[in-house]
């Protein structure tokens, strides 16, 4: 079996918290909204959208990719 990428959501636990470190400006992820055909499911966005607050780090752009992912780009808060 192969490791988990770490920027493809597609479960919660595959959610790594470390993935919004200060180091970083900007995060692009992968999240995947629709787990069964045609039923939106937006928990998972949440909990990656909840994780990136708690680290400093705001949703900026998303955009849908397959009608299953979104695309979603986190920046850091800016400090002023």
């Amino acid at each position: 079996m192969t490791e988990p990428v770490p920027f493809v959501i597609d479960t919660a636990d595959n959610l790594n918290p470390q993935l919004f470190t200060p180091e970083r400006d900007q995060v692009v992820v992968a999240v995947r909204i629709t787990p069964v055909y045609g039923q939106v499911d937006l928990g998972l966005l949440a909990t990656v959208v909840e994780q990136a607050n708690a680290n400093d780090f705001a949703l900026a752009r998303e955009q849908l990719f397959r009608d299953e992912w979104l695309l979603c780009v986190f920046e850091a808060f800016d400090e002023d």
